[in-house]
């Protein structure tokens, strides 16, 4: 923190007024930039003394005022230091003091705080699922108050804290304060409680995907002009027999060890979800497409901004010839990614990037496109100099910490710590999920000992002759729509703006929590799904307002900003005994406080007093 000295010319009078202000530097996308914090006044400092009072005052916000200045200093530190919290807390006017006769003496020595708990990211969900109105769209589906108050906790718990149902009972019930603020009365939430209204959910979810949708579009009105489809799987730790639902199938994480299940999700232009439906882990994806649009559209002649079917946005896999031909039979234009082996259908114009349209991008790197126009379709070759040095770099740094992991592994054998066969295949699968392509380009060589096949005594390592695509071919991609009447680069410009849409299946998986699943049953497995993808729709919802306002970071690290704001239990005692407990909401910090101006969320002090009497305590 700084400070500045202002000065304003009065345009009819000549005269000259000067005035401090409190400032500091934030980091934004366009680089470092000054912000005021508070306006402290006309005051006569010279330059040594007004470095002086911006230590004060940021030692006095901060907690940490030990060494005291001089009274003049003191002084001006304290006027601005309670302008401060009054503009962090809204308050505008001072509140009227409460008579000296009715204030009890507290002892300062036996202040206290307890019952900490986090309330930054409780507080944002709360107010997104006010503004979805998700309450009423419950209520509608038949559930009570209370029913509605614990689907806040499996939803937004999946939001705050992701992880198992174990997890969410224990965070609700240790860490958050969240219930604090539910209309019902929880003295404790059982496990039992979770699991029950997580079944609920998913039984009403047909309803409440649809109202939830139409809630979203009249919270951010705009036409669909894209549905984004894609199929994403999640594995589970164990065998799961029995299981109706989780199949063996080709994992995206590469983990073949585990049994999968499969998630498919229709998003809008804006990264929206309009659509989902599990089905079983070795499903068919191009299968899949007919029957999610079909259920998409089953209520299209509700939707009163529907003007024409979107376009559809696949990846290849999808994107079979009696897809295309459904496609062109509904009335629905498309666009299809073409990534991986596509590319190399086109290797000789790749090699010679001279025929090649070329501009620069918003990061001023080398964009080289190519039109093909086909009998009735457009292809788009696409080499970004920008996209290769980041797919070759991270390649790079992938191939050496694989190889560092596939190490230890292989000490840990030699040093008999892991012999079991099975053992030592699920690490070698949760090396193939983690490295993904890089994986491919090795294989593991398992040699048992004579006498105990299940014993592993040595493991080996070798190269193949794989090459992942992004050595060969970095930086290139292909895009395929049959929107005839565009441009080569209006088609790259319509495929980077799905940029953040294509972030939808990240987000539920990392930022979520939703793999892997420790469920048993097929109903919990469902629910646990269907709870990551309302959770995603809050957690978009927020995210897009800040965007808006040009706050573009990820929700994770929102997140992590809004977790310094706490809800805590302060206790004193008075000189008669009385103990007094203020369980009150701190003041935010500045970047906490950022976030909540962003989101135009209005906080109130919200305090509870109780007073204890010292007669009272004896009994």
């Amino acid at each position: 923190m700084y400070i500045v000295k202002k000065e304003i010319k009065n345009n009819k009078t000549g005269k000259i007024y000067s005035y401090l202000q409190l400032m500091e530097t934030i980091q934004t996308d366009k680089g470092p930039k000054p912000r005021m914090l508070v306006h402290i006044g006309d005051y006569a400092l010279t330059q040594e003394e007004q470095k002086v009072l911006a230590v004060i005052i940021e030692n006095k916000i901060k907690g940490t005022n030990i060494v005291k200045f001089n009274d003049k200093l003191e002084k001006i530190a304290e006027i601005a230091f309670v302008k401060y919290n009054n503009k962090i807390t809204g308050h505008t006017e001072a509140k009227p003091e409460t008579p000296k006769e009715n204030l009890p003496e507290i002892d300062l020595s036996t202040s206290n705080i307890s019952s900490s708990r986090f309330a930054g990211s409780e507080f944002v969900g709360l107010e997104f699922w006010n503004r979805l109105h998700i309450d009423d769209l419950l209520f509608s589906c038949g559930f009570s108050q209370k029913e509605a108050d614990l689907a806040k906790v499996v939803i937004l718990g999946r939001l705050i804290s992701p992880g198992s149902d174990l997890h969410t009972f224990r965070w609700v019930n240790d860490q958050s304060v969240l219930m604090e603020f539910f209309k019902t009365c929880f003295s404790h939430i059982s496990k039992d409680m979770i699991y029950e209204i997580g079944d609920k959910l998913y039984l009403n979810k047909n309803q409440i995907e649809y109202q939830l949708r139409n809630n979203l579009k009249r919270l951010y009105p705009y036409i669909d002009k894209v549905y984004l489809y894609d199929l994403t799987n999640t594995y589970f730790e164990g065998n799961k027999l029995g299981s109706e639902l989780c199949k063996r199938g080709k994992s995206k994480e590469k983990r073949t060890d585990c049994p999968l299940v499969t998630l498919a999700l229709v998003v809008d232009q804006e990264g929206f979800p309009v659509y989902s439906k599990i089905y079983k882990g070795n499903q068919s994806e191009p299968s899949t497409l007919k029957e999610v649009l079909e259920e998409v559209f089953k209520y299209r002649e509700n939707l009163q901004d529907y003007l024409q079917k979107p376009s559809i946005v696949m990846d290849r896999g999808i994107a079979t010839s009696e897809n295309l031909a459904y496609l062109k039979q509904e009335g629905y234009s498309y666009f299809i990614i073409q990534r991986k082996n596509q590319v190399k259908e086109y290797a000789l114009d790749f090699e010679d990037l001279s025929t090649f349209e070329e501009f620069k991008d918003s990061n001023n790197q080398s964009i080289h496109i190519k039109r093909i126009a086909e009998s009735d379709s457009v292809k788009v070759l696409v080499h970004s100099t920008g996209r290769e040095k980041k797919e070759k770099a991270i390649v790079n740094h992938h191939e050496k910490n694989f190889l560092e992991d596939s190490q230890r592994l292989i000490n840990s054998n030699q040093k008999n710590t892991i012999k079991d066969v099975d053992k030592i295949n699920i690490k070698i699968g949760r090396l193939k999920e983690r490295y993904g392509s890089i994986a491919d380009k090795y294989k593991f060589i398992l040699i048992s000992e004579e006498e105990n096949k299940n014993k592993i005594k040595e493991i080996q390592i070798e190269k193949t002759n794989k090459n992942p695509l992004k050595d060969d071919y970095a930086g290139c991609y292909v895009i395929q729509t049959d929107h005839t009447d565009l441009t080569g680069k209006e088609i790259w410009d319509f495929y980077m703006s799905l940029t953040e849409v294509e972030s939808a299946f990240r987000s539920i998986k990392t930022e979520l929590g939703t793999r892997p699943i420790y469920h048993q049953l097929d109903s919990r497995i469902e629910s646990h799904l269907f709870i990551s993808v309302l959770a995603y729709t809050i957690l978009k919802s927020i995210t897009y307002k800040l965007n808006q306002k040009n706050y573009r970071k990820s929700w994770k690290e929102i997140r992590e900003v809004l977790r310094t704001h706490m809800r805590s239990t302060i206790t004193q005692k008075d000189k008669k005994g009385n103990t007094y407990s203020i369980r009150v909401t701190g003041i935010p910090e500045i970047k906490a406080k950022e976030i909540y101006d962003l989101l135009e969320i209005n906080l109130s002090p919200q305090r509870i007093i109780k007073r204890i009497r010292s007669a009272d305590c004896r009994n």
